[in-house]
């Protein structure tokens, strides 16, 4: 019985860290610059499935689930979206900011 709960806690701690990657990306929608001063790029979580190798009496040992992990936040690599604003701080030469593509 509490395996299956462990199960479903993990299937909603993952969630919980999709929202607050859904939030991070909103809020940071019109952020030209992060922390390191590059162009702010939408993050993305990526999960694998957790097994665990289960010992049989058999000479086949087959695994389990064991719910789900955070295998990686990952960043989206699309091309950034070009804003003309000349009077950003950000802008280049000709006027544009780059901005990440925000759905």
């Amino acid at each position: 019985m509490f395996k299956g709960i462990d199960i479903s806690a993990s299937g909603l701690t993952a969630q919980r860290l999709r929202m607050d990657t859904i939030s991070s990306n909103i809020a940071n929608a019109e952020t030209t610059r992060d922390e390191n001063g590059e162009t702010y790029r939408r993050k993305i979580p990526v999960f694998k499935e957790k097994l665990t190798e289960i010992m049989g009496l058999s000479s086949n040992d087959q695994l389990a689930s064991d719910g789900v992990e955070v295998q990686q936040i990952a960043e989206d690599q699309s091309p950034f979206r070009l804003e003309y604003r000349p009077e950003h701080p950000d802008a280049d030469e000709n006027g544009y900011v780059q901005c990440y593509l925000s759905n």
